[in-house]
């Protein structure tokens, strides 16, 4: 794999590994045309003599679609491209870039198999433009963020399903609209649509699919019922899906072993219930479901191969994490952020059960649970041997003793197994918290830590010693983030990231 920074400021830019199979170029910004075209010829430059490459991102996350001019970049790009992804690109160019004319088609029109784009608007016209164009593809992954409603006579329908219904060797299919909480849907695809893309898609395996406000269980149900080999099946913000969805899902989809269903409202614990049955389920995602409960949980604990579980925001209990502690899933990841019900006696119960959860646990995250105190991290501590990533965003009780027991070596491999914490939000920790953080300390904790989150709230403060420039000077590798931002800074586009 190829790694580039490109940096517009120099006419050239640095190769940091030769070998052509893979190149990932991203580009946090643009500061005017005569830039983008001295990186242009970079690239230009680069793609020569790459005779193998076969995967192709170009990234540019920070700026608008239709600011970077990849009609001038196509050209250029090696004909055995068979994975492409473009950030972000505009309808009209996309348009551009995979004609339906094979007079005009692009050079790797052929060998591409796989295509993922980050556009303005997905519409019925750019999915028959692809579709048409592009008789190789197995896997196709498009997202779009309007900001507002689209134009009705210029957007995604049932006729654009129906288009992607022909690609009948598609194995991968992701379809997304907006963030969650963004109010813009694809409002003309209901339940036909998705029909018509079950009766042409059978092959599909991974299918994900986001923003779909009018499609009802009817539609969701035939796709699972449909494609035989699924094995992962993700929806999110559908507000008329329901738990008629998952009915005899272990009939339908055999295989399956990745459900992500993500701010379902009308998800309640029959889903959870109806999930248990499907053994070999390894990954749950049910987060923004806030019907799931405490029966829920106590049929997911039987999931024997389940290993990453993320209930955010449900209205689980103490009991519920008592029935998970005492299940047999080989949990690795567990989220419970925003389970607002959930104490200390409920950690207590999950960790120290007769199940095995604490002996698999890696990542776990308790965040914005009010009732989660220094008690639950000392179990923490105490309990969970190889956990690498806890997140106490928004715990409003932990305090500095709390976090010196965590951070202590208590497994003889003489430094902490946690890399990442994030303690953004809490209010109690004291001025001089940073601390703990500091390799002159005795004995020194955290050692191996590798990301910690601080929030604005902490950088804010005046007077602490030592100061977050002091931690990083001492603990190399170490970064400090107080930019609010998710467990390991996903996006590191952001300027206040410390890192040393």
């Amino acid at each position: 794999m190829v790694c580039f920074h490109l940096d517009p400021n120099r006419e050239k830019s640095e190769r940091i590994v030769f070998i052509f199979r893979s190149i990932t170029l991203e580009m946090a910004n643009l500061n005017g045309s005569e830039h983008f075209v001295i990186c242009r010829k970079s690239i230009a430059h680069m793609f020569k003599g790459c005779d193998y490459l076969e995967n192709l991102s170009l990234k540019f996350p920070l700026l608008a679609p239709g600011s970077v001019d990849f009609d001038s970049l196509v050209p250029v790009i090696p004909s055995t491209i068979k994975v492409l992804l473009l950030m972000p690109v505009a309808n009209w160019q996309a348009k551009k870039l995979f004609p339906i004319s094979p007079s005009l088609k692009t050079p790797f029109s052929d060998s591409l198999e796989s295509l993922s784009l980050v556009l303005d608007i997905i519409t019925d016209e750019l999915v028959t433009f692809i579709t048409r164009s592009l008789s190789n593809l197995l896997e196709l992954c498009l997202e779009d963020n309007p900001g507002s409603e689209a134009d009705l006579d210029n957007d995604l329908t049932n006729i654009g399903l129906q288009a992607l219904g022909l690609c009948q060797n598609l194995t991968h299919l992701s379809l997304t609209r907006g963030k969650q909480g963004c109010s813009s849907t694809f409002r003309r695809v209901n339940d036909f649509g998705l029909l018509m893309l079950a009766e042409g898609c059978k092959q599909l395996q991974t299918i994900r699919l986001g923003g779909f406000s009018k499609v009802r269980d009817a539609g969701y149900a035939a796709l699972l019922h449909s494609c035989k080999d699924l094995r992962k099946f993700e929806v999110s913000t559908a507000s008329c899906l329901s738990d008629l969805t998952c009915l005899d899902l272990d009939e339908a989809a055999t295989k399956i072993t990745e459900v992500r269903l993500l701010s379902c409202g009308l998800l309640t614990s029959e889903t959870a219930i109806s999930l248990s049955s499907c053994t070999n389920l390894e990954v749950l995602d049910l987060s923004g479901c806030r019907s799931i409960a405490d029966s829920g949980l106590s049929s997911i604990s039987q999931l024997s191969k389940l290993t990453l579980l993320d209930l955010a925001g449900a209205d689980i209990t103490d009991a519920g994490l008592s029935a998970l502690g005492n299940g047999s899933c080989p949990i690795s990841s567990l989220c419970l952020r925003s389970c607002r019900r959930i104490t200390n006696n409920g950690i207590a119960s999950l960790l120290c059960g007769s199940g095995t959860i604490n002996k698999t646990l890696v990542a776990f995250d308790i965040g914005n649970v009010p009732r989660i105190s220094g008690r639950a991290v000392t179990l923490i501590a105490k309990n969970c041997e190889r956990i690498s990533s806890l997140c106490l965003r928004n715990c409003v009780l932990i305090t500095d003793p709390c976090l010196e027991t965590l951070g202590l070596d208590r497994h003889g491999s003489g430094k902490s197994t946690l890399r990442m914490i994030d303690l953004s939000y809490c209010t109690r920790l004291s001025r001089n918290f940073l601390r703990l953080f500091d390799p002159l300390v005795d004995p020194p904790l955290f050692r191996g830590l590798r990301w910690l989150g601080v929030g604005k709230n902490v950088l804010e403060r005046r007077g602490g010693s030592p100061t977050v420039a002091e931690i990083l000077e001492r603990k190399p590798g170490l970064t400090i983030c107080g930019s609010n931002c998710e467990m390991g800074c996903r996006n590191q586009c952001h300027p206040d990231v410390r890192t040393l």
